[in-house]
């Protein structure tokens, strides 16, 4: 479970409130920038930031949220008075924010809300607010006009993150979390839970982590009066810390589609290649099945020096509702804005990026860092460590695999896609020593590939640190659909997106 802490503000001050009570307000008298570095140096990857003042009507802070948003030391998502498509973009495009929460649309204007969340896949977390049993709005002063089940039920099978359960008659009233409520909104939603109000002890945490389908805690007031620290908490919320996903959010399991000559190809350790089809229809595939995304790599654009071609990724992207990533032939940041006007949501870098490192700042700089996925091919070396292939699996640079992805995440990379050549297409597991490695040196995302053959292969490699697992043979092959690897992956612990799955 991911401990979250909370920062809400008001008039640029660090309070809290009481049951939304804005007549029950605790203020800190704490600068918000430098709470948030203090959490950051803790250990703490996410934290969960609220503009009161926006929630409440009036002109929202969006100077300081900016510059909290700004750290590249942790992420943000952002609560607080986000009623439109606008304001939305504002918080995630411009600002950089990881997530936001949205509250009140979900449940006044379900088909807006949709449209925000097809527009940001896994970016958008509803929030689910109860007081007395009834769903609440507006900053917590209106009954909604549907029911929880309702809500719950429309949720389902969305392409969100987690959401957000609150017990309004607990939230800031250290008076234990309301966790039947968390089980319930999760059988209803299927949706990964965030646990928010009441959280009062470090024994509220562990029964907390110990609930189903909870991924994350929200705590606030616990933290400023001083229940327990931050250290602490990271401890209780994270018992099995070492031995599952470093988020404790959703995670994904990805079908990966190489792409030679407008066609799906596969091979091992990337020769031998043989031809699985076409790239949309592949797609839409997986997408029926429940995949979280799909990466596209065309394979032979880097070595062949040509641009990746965009036809079969605007028709890919015409057909798939969920996040799309294409990666080869993106040689400046032009070509990465080509593949994201035909449809991609985020471009993956590899020879070009490692030939020339600023690409990976430009292309952050230009389009934030969730766009910019670095893809590291890496090869043991029979003195120990790994060493960074480049040219689909071609070329052996001499650099140190680790030392690269540290370098890439340092310019701006948002995600690491890696791929352990020695195990890719065997089917025997995916290289976890490499996995591990890597997630103990960086923060953001990794996307373990190569080497998938059977669900437990794809469990190992979340417990050694990946957030999503990539695999290409077992899918294309027809051994396993993405359902069925997801459920696997359910019943092993991991938090999953989980829906009716087509064939």
């Amino acid at each position: 479970m991911n401990l979250i802490p909370a920062i809400d503000l008001r008039h640029g001050e660090v309070v809290r409130l009481v049951k939304g009570d804005d007549g029950r307000r605790t203020r800190y008298g704490l600068d918000p920038r430098q709470v948030l570095a203090d959490f950051a140096a803790a250990g703490v990857d996410l934290v969960h930031v609220v503009d009161l003042d926006a929630a409440f009507g009036e002109a929202p802070q969006r100077q300081l949220i900016a510059e909290l948003a700004a750290t590249d030391q942790v992420k943000i998502e952002l609560g607080g008075g986000l009623r439109d498509r606008a304001a939305v973009d504002w918080a995630l495009l411009e600002t950089g924010c990881e997530r936001v929460i949205l509250g009140s649309l979900a449940a006044k204007d379900f088909d807006a809300f949709a449209a925000i969340v097809a527009a940001h896949p896994d970016r958008i977390v509803p929030a689910v607010e109860v007081a007395s049993g009834a769903l609440r709005i507006a900053g917590w002063t209106q009954e909604a006009s549907v029911s929880l089940e309702e809500l719950c039920g429309r949720l389902r099978g969305l392409p969100c993150p987690a959401a957000l359960v609150t017990d309004v008659d607990r939230d800031g009233t250290l008076g234990g979390p309301n966790l039947e409520l968390a089980s319930q909104v999760y059988r209803l939603s299927g949706l990964p839970i965030l646990v928010s109000g009441g959280i009062r002890s470090l024994d509220d945490l562990r029964a907390t982590a110990g609930v189903d389908g909870v991924a994350g805690a929200i705590v606030g007031k616990a933290l400023y009066e001083g229940a327990f620290t931050v250290e602490e908490a990271l401890r209780a919320s994270r018992p099995g810390e070492g031995s599952g996903v470093r988020s404790g959010l959703t995670c994904r399991v990805i079908p990966c589609l190489d792409v030679r000559d407008g066609r799906v190809v596969k091979g091992v350790q990337f020769e031998n290649l043989i031809d699985q089809g076409d790239p949309a229809e592949c797609a839409g595939r997986y997408d029926a099945q429940g995949a979280d995304e799909i990466v596209f790599l065309d394979i032979t654009a880097a070595p062949e020096g040509r641009d990746t071609d965009r036809e079969w990724v605007s028709r890919t992207a015409e057909q798939v509702f969920i996040p799309l990533t294409v990666g080869g032939g993106v040689r400046k940041v032009e070509d990465a804005a080509a593949l994201l006007r035909a449809g991609a949501d985020k471009v993956a870098i590899n020879t070009v990026a490692f030939e020339n490192p600023p690409l990976i700042e430009a292309v952050a700089r230009q389009f934030g860092s969730q766009c910019m996925v670095l893809s590291v091919d890496a090869r043991r070396r029979q003195e120990g460590g790994w060493e960074v292939v480049t040219h689909g699996g071609r070329k052996g640079r001499g650099r140190d695999a680790i030392d690269w992805i540290v370098e890439g995440v340092e310019l701006g990379a948002g995600e690491i896609l890696l791929t352990s050549i020695d195990a890719d297409g065997t089917q025997a597991g995916y290289g976890l020593e490499l996995l591990e490695e890597v997630a103990s040196r960086v923060s953001v995302p990794l996307i373990a590939s190569g080497g998938a053959g059977r669900p437990e292969h794809l469990a190992a490699a979340l417990a050694a640190g990946a957030d999503a697992v990539l695999a290409a043979s077992i899918f294309h092959q027809g051994t396993y659909t993405v359902g069925e690897v997801k459920g696997h992956l359910a019943a092993a612990g991991f938090p999953m997106r989980l829906e009716e799955q087509g064939t």
